[in-house]
């Protein structure tokens, strides 16, 4: 029981790494957009393409880490009911 809720609060905690990481990657992504834009104008386009394949894998990536994490409190839930009765 306890090695199960030290395993969800080591993967809470990667999980939120990764968003400040990801965060910080969009700060330098907007900061570039700006530079780009304002040297070579047609640097938007790829940089937009860029962006949007980006969080197209993102999304991916957090929805199958939603998945993961639901899926391991059922299993917690189902063990915790399961010794109850």
């Amino acid at each position: 029981m306890l090695k199960a809720l030290d395993n969800l609060y080591h993967n809470v905690r990667n999980t939120l790494v990764w968003l400040v990481v990801y965060f910080a990657l969009q700060v330098v992504l907007w900061v570039a957009l700006a530079v780009l834009i304002l040297i070579y104008p047609q640097a938007l386009f790829i940089l937009f393409s860029v962006f949007f394949v980006l969080l197209a894998a993102l999304n991916v990536y957090l929805a199958l880490i939603a998945l993961k994490y639901s899926l391991r409190l059922k299993k917690l839930k189902d063990k915790l009911i399961f010794k109850n009765r």
